[in-house]
Formats: structure tokens, C-alpha cells, sequence
């Protein structure tokens, strides 16, 4: 190669550093993304099929004057991840609401306040007093079914409504 004056180049050491280097770069990029793709590949979460839920059942306890009340959704997650319930909300109650369970502490029962409730995949959430429930407080005057609407959230952001029917206690 001559340069413009007619002189050989001597930059040619500096110009063949440039093409390697033009070449290693998206060869080692290529390489580390291959190697990415084959460990979550490996680990077992590629192709497994999101959470996916349906409620099955729901119903929300007449609630006696002045006192709260429960809801127990059941809920089926038809997918291949698991999901975690982490709150229940009944927007036209106007209540506030918490997922708890009832737990015995020498012998006297109490309702404790729980961070998630877990809905594995392939399976089943049925919800009772021990499992979890979502606890409504101070609610309105409910009549006999009439239906009230919740909306479950979950850790992945995603939500779910669900219908509740007012039944009697111990329905």
C-alpha cells in the first residue's frame, strides 16, 4: 500500500490490530450470549409455560353486624409456573381487606395477617380459615347472594377478577 505521497505505510501494523479487533469484538459478543442462552436453556425455565389462573370458586361470609368477614377464593393455575397471590381487593365494598389465615395459639384461635398466598403451578389454591382467606373489614350490609367483585394481584403484576357470592356463615 503507498500513501498519497508515494511513501510504503506504515501504519499498516495499526490497521490490522483494527481489522482483528473488528472481527474478535462481535465473535466474543456472540460467543457470551450463546453461552447465556444455553445456561437459562439448562436451567430449566426456558419454554415453561407462565402462570395462568382461573378461579374455580368464590364466596364471601354474610357478615354479622359490626364485624368483619372472610372470603375464600379457590383458584387453578393451568400453567407451569407458580403464582403468588399477594393481595385481594373488593373496590365497590369500600373495605379494606388483607389475606389471613386463622392460626391456634395455646388454644385460643386468632386470625394472622399473611404476605402471599402461593398457587403452585399444575395445581390448586383452595382457600379456608387455616390455608388463607382474604379478610374484609368493617363491610357493608350484605344480602344472600349478592355477588361482589375482588381483584387479586399477584407477585409477576399480574391481576385477576373474581365474582364472590354472599353466602351464610359455615357455607
Amino acid at each position: 500500500m503507498t500513501s498519497p505521497s508515494g511513501e510504503g505505510s506504515a501504519d499498516l501494523p495499526g490497521t490490522r490490530a483494527a481489522v482483528v479487533a473488528a472481527v474478535l469484538v462481535p465473535v466474543a459478543a456472540c460467543a457470551v450470549t450463546l453461552a447465556l442462552l444455553t445456561a437459562y436453556v439448562t436451567s430449566g425455565a426456558a419454554g415453561t409455560p407462565p402462570a395462568e389462573i382461573a378461579v374455580t370458586r368464590a364466596r364471601l361470609v354474610q357478615p354479622l353486624p359490626d364485624r368483619d368477614t372472610v372470603a375464600y377464593i379457590d383458584l387453578r393455575n393451568t400453567g407451569g409456573t407458580d403464582a403468588t397471590l399477594v393481595s385481594a381487593d373488593a373496590p365497590l365494598l369500600g373495605s379494606p381487606t388483607m389475606l389471613a389465615r386463622d392460626v391456634e395459639t395455646d388454644g385460643a384461635g386468632r386470625m394472622e395477617a399473611v404476605s402471599a398466598l402461593k398457587v403452585p403451578a399444575g395445581g390448586e389454591l383452595r382457600m379456608s380459615p387455616t390455608v388463607g382467606d382474604v379478610m374484609v373489614e368493617n363491610p357493608p350490609e350484605l344480602e344472600l347472594g349478592e355477588r361482589v367483585e375482588f381483584v387479586l394481584r399477584f407477585g409477576d403484576g399480574s391481576t385477576v377478577r373474581a365474582v364472590a357470592a354472599v353466602v351464610r356463615p359455615g357455607e
